[in-house]
């Protein structure tokens, strides 16, 4: 027997809204988790004294330096964090682009402001390097969380660049905290947490996003 045409309906219906739930409960999740991880560097942040660690430079100097960097971050992001149209996501070229440039821009970024203010007095970056560390890596967890067996191809590229744009969303903090943009600090507070944060998402990628063969009967 074949079922009644209005009973076909039913149950096609209900699929589509148990699809249409799950898809809207995994964005709720995925929010939340997002949130959880952006927020959890702030403590540091606090801590450290905020952006009165800032105040030898210009406040508007201060704040031009974060949303450049941040949108580095959103740029790196929206190549790392999402696939795109793509069925299979974005290719291994977009993907290691994301894991080399983003280092690259944030140091290109902050040092070209170097000069247009009186720096204090260069430190070698410890502080900085530790405070963009504890700022990405939740947000590196929270992608590789989200995207758990999610991902069909490259994902040791996908890793790579997922923690770099987490490493460039975490520095988004630190541009706020931090007044120096020479060079060497540059280099180690600013510009080797986003490297070593790729790295370890590289390694992070090949052990959880990749999809799972199926298992054999």
């Amino acid at each position: 027997m074949t079922p009644s045409s209005s009973l076909r309906e039913k149950v096609l219906a209900d699929a589509a809204a148990f699809r249409a739930r799950t898809r809207s409960q995994g964005r709720r999740r995925a929010a939340l988790v997002y949130t959880l991880a952006a927020l959890a560097g702030l403590p540091l942040f606090v801590a450290w004294d905020g952006l009165d660690h800032a105040r030898a430079r210009p406040l508007s100097m201060t704040i031009g330096i974060a949303l450049g960097g941040l949108l580095i971050a959103i740029a790196c992001a929206a190549i790392a964090w999402w696939r795109g149209k793509s069925a299979v996501g974005r290719s291994d070229v977009a993907l290691l682009a994301v894991a080399i440039l983003a280092p690259v821009a944030t140091y290109v970024w902050l040092v070209s402001w170097h000069g247009r203010y009186a720096d204090p007095p260069s430190r070698i970056g410890l502080r900085c390097l530790a405070m963009t560390l504890v700022s990405g890596a939740p947000l590196l967890l929270a992608a590789i969380y989200v995207r758990k067996r999610t991902v069909a191809v490259h994902p040791v590229a996908s890793g790579a660049a997922i923690g770099a744009a987490a490493g460039a969303l975490g520095g988004v903090t630190v541009d706020l905290w931090c007044p120096l943009t020479s060079s060497a600090h540059v280099l180690v507070g600013h510009a080797l947490p986003i490297v070593l944060l790729a790295l370890f998402g590289a390694v992070l990628g090949r052990a959880a996003l990749a999809l799972r063969p199926p298992s054999k009967s």
